[in-house]
């Protein structure tokens, strides 16, 4: 069975949706988390932070739906881990939904009860519990999906080799930055950028790829099944 043209472009634009609300959505909900007084600012800032987190919904669906849309593909080529890949990418988009959830609960808390006793010691669980799922999500998950995901495409040859060992690098790249930041390290942004931006960058080159091009498919796979009469 060939794989359609229309559900590779499909996934491309998912690709490009999800990476779009990740940067817009997480940079517009988690931005009141760097004010040093964020408890009593954030309510100030609420219709960014609305905003923001419905943008991360949208990454959600996006995540999960890219998963879905690539099993039926990458299940040809081994099915346990073409579920590793569901699998991965479900929790990288629950974890997001965590870090949503967690900015919410801290502008109610900014709302309701800022000046209230307890209120700084929630707030920073809270803020500890968004940055915690940013790790765990759209960070580890999102690296170990990557590390599923590019070596099947390159024993499958559905993209070019390039593209795929790109990917590869890339998702190696960001899983040691996630597991170094786990630990403590402090990173500068340039070095956060740099370990970051190979897989990001490789995503929107594949997903333009996919809406170009498509999967690249054998003829054995193109060519229909001869009709007897």
């Amino acid at each position: 069975m060939s794989v359609s043209k229309r559900d590779a472009r499909l996934v491309g634009a998912l690709f490009i949706v999800a990476s779009v609300t990740a940067i817009v959505g997480g940079s517009m909900a988690a931005l009141p988390l760097e004010d040093a007084d964020y408890l009593l600012s954030i309510a100030g800032q609420d219709t960014q932070v609305i905003s923001g987190v419905l943008l991360l919904v949208v990454q959600t669906v996006a995540v999960v739906g890219i998963a879905v849309m690539l099993y039926p593909v990458l299940s040809r080529q081994h099915s346990g881990m073409a579920l590793g890949y569901v699998a991965a990418r479900t929790i990288e988009g629950v974890m997001v939904l965590v870090g949503a959830l967690s900015v919410l609960a801290l502008l109610s808390l900014s709302r309701d009860q800022a000046e209230a006793a307890g209120a700084v010691p929630l707030g920073d669980a809270l803020a500890a519990a968004y940055d915690w799922s940013y790790l765990l999500g759209p960070m580890l998950f999102f690296s170990l999906s990557a590390l599923i995901l590019y070596p099947m495409l390159l024993r499958a040859r559905l993209v070019p080799a390039w593209l795929s060992v790109w990917g590869l690098a890339g998702g190696l790249l960001l899983l040691g930055r996630t597991i170094a930041e786990m630990y403590g390290a402090d990173l500068s942004g340039v070095a956060q950028g740099l370990l970051a931006a190979p897989i990001g960058i490789n995503e929107m080159v594949l997903a333009v790829w996919l809406i170009v091009k498509g999967f690249t498919v054998t003829s054995g796979e193109a060519a229909p099944a001869a009709v007897r009469p």
